[in-house]
């Protein structure tokens, strides 16, 4: 890789490292899952950065490949949590977010779980979360819409207009 190519790359990953982190953070509420999908996902686009750069969203490369990576060793992660200690909270991990809403996020159903936290902390449009996850973007829309719902009723903030979610 060349200078420029380097400097590039680590402008990318000085932008979007932050958000790619908070997203995985909030969806996993697991800190070490969240690093290590995190960091495996930005040494992949390090190694494969002359396909990544040109790529019509990086971000939304990276984040398919942490969210990937995530759920690839979730089964390993799930057999051993048996034996780990309690779930860290979102006080604990040092999130900045109401406790009350990373609760009432992590009840979504895992599909609706991940659209919210890649729009809410990743900062993505309903059409960059589909293409970060491999769904069509109608399908990201309706579990966006019925995640923002659950979300405002579990928070006690009533179901509000129809239209507001898309």
């Amino acid at each position: 890789m060349n200078a420029d190519a380097s400097e590039a790359f680590a402008l990318f990953y000085k932008d979007n490292r932050g958000p790619v982190f908070r997203a995985l953070l909030v969806g996993t509420l697991n800190r070490a899952a969240a690093e290590d999908a995190t960091a495996e996902a930005f040494a992949r686009a390090f190694v494969h950065w002359e396909a990544v750069v040109v790529h019509p969203n990086p971000r939304a490369w990276v984040l398919r490949v942490a969210w990937n990576y995530h759920t690839s060793s979730w089964r390993a992660w799930e057999a051993r949590r048996a034996a780990d200690p309690p779930a860290p909270t979102a006080s604990t991990l040092g999130l900045g977010v109401d406790p009350d809403v990373v609760k009432a996020i992590r009840a979504l159903p895992q599909g609706q779980r991940q659209v919210l936290v890649l729009a809410a902390f990743a900062e993505l449009t309903p059409a960059e979360i589909a293409e970060v996850l491999g769904k069509a973007d109608g399908t990201v829309r309706g579990q966006l819409s019925r995640a923002r719902a659950a979300l405002r009723r579990a928070l006690g903030h009533g179901s509000g207009p129809e239209g507001r979610d898309g």
